[in-house]
């Protein structure tokens, strides 16, 4: 069990225990740079020394605004060695939300490896104190390169951190309105490490690859819980080349999201449906069990078959050595779990907010129930109210929202966090997320629709890129569907108005309302020619679709499919 409490114990103790060459690697210009693990030590201290010469103390908000590296991560922990508290920024945050995050949280420091985003702010960070760069041309004069910054002989301070101290505020997606900036602090963060060093251990032996954002608290937090278990991490440069690095580093583990594991199932199946003769009756016969077959029935001897003839080249698709992978940021559809699990990697499925830091519990290799979000952490407890929404209490949940005490009042009440989450608790303690509070909707004629099973039947298909349903006291349901851009070479309005579009969306639907009650199918649906973007607000910067944002913009379109009543009504 690992003693530190703080994130400057944290670091004390990689400084200490661990002696990894290639802690941490980078991809620049095609090539593989690393930093060993005691060199990520020492620049983290030569940084808190340069930062701590230029003003910033125990308290003080600096903004990181970079896409995910070893440089990033060197800057988190130099701030956390002096007490002060890191904001991080989405790379992709609207322009609105940026500007918004920066004063919320009165940042006079920044970190930014954005020429994009330092030529957004180039205005409002004429008044800060000190803006580090690294890897763009500045134009200020408060403005000091990441080299120049590091390579110091300043003295590094004595800071007495305590776990109970503020170490990052995180700013959620705001689906809703503004975004909440989540306070989380040392004994937050350091409460997740320790609990899943119980739940999910590994060795120092593991080859991780990152490419999910750092300013995300999921990717955060299993990155801080490489970190002390002194494993090598890859940083992807860009998410369209996971699959390359994949083959190339053939990674043990890794954290993935759902919409990723939806992309290499569908050319998975791709792949398998272009073969021909013997080799595509068996391979297609192979993906039909992976399909079907439950996952905690024993292999038969066509199981095995399967695992030697197709099963183990899908793995090895995925480098050959994947031990297991952990989804979350978005629930995981029964689908996905069932095929990657049956073809032998093993998926476990998480459940957590930023507001808990975000992991309340987990699936594990000794303890995983198909269809569940695993059993609670050992730290965390929970409780469901009467209504069924899941309640979370323990040194995980944040200390509150920036700013906003009365939301934080309504949010935390008697030390319970209530999550928004519909659950319920089996027997065994595994924890089944059902759906949002505000996503079990009520139609006019009193049934209740569960809009995210709905949308998650739709997104299946790899013609579709979002689905949004619309069945709050509303006669029936309808829909808003986004298509992949990418599943076609023609303008994105031409090929939405093609009629075998239309046909083959048509089908998706049909083949939806077979599998649903008759007051949950889809009456009627559009398809959506405006693709969802950060700028305009209809996706979060985590890439979530914002229901509320996207209802507004197309409320005269929706209005349009109630106008005249369903032929059926499917009551």
């Amino acid at each position: 069990m690992f003693s530190f409490n703080t994130l400057p114990e944290l670091l004390h103790y990689i400084k200490s225990s661990t002696d990894n060459p290639t802690y941490l690697s980078y991809l620049e210009n095609s090539s593989w740079h690393h930093f060993s693990s005691q060199e990520f030590a020492v620049y983290v201290e030569r940084l808190a020394a340069a930062f701590a010469h230029h003003g910033v103390k125990k308290g003080t908000s600096v903004a990181i605004v970079s896409a995910s590296s070893p440089f990033w991560l060197m800057i988190d922990f130099a701030l956390q060695r002096l007490g002060a508290v890191s904001v991080p920024i989405f790379a992709n945050i609207s322009h609105e939300n940026l500007h918004y995050e920066l004063k919320d949280s009165a940042i006079e420091y920044a970190f930014i490896a954005s020429q994009e985003k330092y030529d957004q702010l180039e205005k409002s960070l004429k008044n800060m104190k000190l803006i580090v760069t690294l890897g763009i041309t500045p134009h200020l004069d408060n403005v000091i390169d990441f080299d120049l910054f590091l390579n110091n002989t300043y003295a590094l301070p004595a800071v007495d951190v305590s776990p109970e101290d503020v170490a990052t505020i995180i700013y959620t997606s705001g689906s809703t309105g503004k975004p909440k900036g989540v306070e989380l602090t040392h004994k937050n963060l350091i409460s997740q490490i320790k609990d899943v060093q119980l739940a999910i251990p590994i060795t120092s032996d593991e080859v991780a690859l990152s490419f999910l954002p750092l300013a995300h608290i999921f990717e955060r937090m299993v990155v801080s819980y490489y970190l002390a278990n002194g494993i090598s991490i890859y940083f992807a440069d860009d998410v369209k080349n996971v699959g390359n690095l994949i083959k190339e580093l053939r990674p043990t583990v890794m954290t993935v999201v759902p919409r990723l594991l939806e992309k290499i199932y569908t050319k998975m199946h791709d792949t398998i449906y272009t073969l021909n003769g013997i080799k595509g009756l068996i391979g297609q016969g192979a993906l039909h069990r992976a399909n079907t077959k439950d996952v905690h029935t024993p292999l038969n001897t066509l199981d095995k078959l399967a695992q030697q003839l197709v099963y183990s080249k899908l793995v090895e698709a995925l480098g050959g050595r994947m031990q297991y992978m952990i989804s979350g940021g978005a629930a995981l559809s029964p689908a996905m779990e069932r095929f990657f699990v049956n073809i032998g990697i093993p998926l476990y499925q998480g459940y957590g907010l930023s507001e808990t830091s975000p992991v309340v519990c987990v699936n594990t290799p000794d303890a995983y129930r198909f269809g569940s979000c695993g059993k609670k952490l050992s730290s965390v407890e929970v409780k469901l109210t009467a209504e069924g929404e899941l309640l979370v209490k323990g040194p995980n949940v944040m200390r509150g929202y920036h700013n906003r005490v009365e939301e934080t009042a309504k949010t935390i009440q008697n030390g319970w966090l209530h999550t928004g989450d519909l659950a319920y608790i089996d027997d065994e303690g595994y924890i089944f997320i059902k759906s949002r509070l505000k996503e079990l909707f009520k139609t006019s004629t009193g049934k209740y629709v569960s809009a995210i099973a709905i949308e998650h039947h739709l997104t299946h298909s790899k013609w579709v890129d979002y689905a949004i349903i619309v069945a709050e006291n509303r006669p029936y349901v309808t829909a808003l569907i986004f298509l992949d851009p990418t599943m076609s070479s023609e303008s994105f309005e031409h090929y939405c108005s093609e009629p075998k579009t239309t046909e083959r969306i048509q089908q998706l639907i049909g083949q939806v309302n077979k599998h649903l009650n008759a007051w949950e199918q889809i009456q009627k649906h559009i398809l959506i020619q405006t693709l969802p973007t950060i700028d305009n607000h209809m996706l979060t910067p985590s890439m979530k679709i914002s229901r509320n944002t996207v209802y507004a913009y197309f409320a005269d379109e929706i209005e349009a499919m109630y106008h005249t009543p369903s032929t059926n009504l499917g009551e």
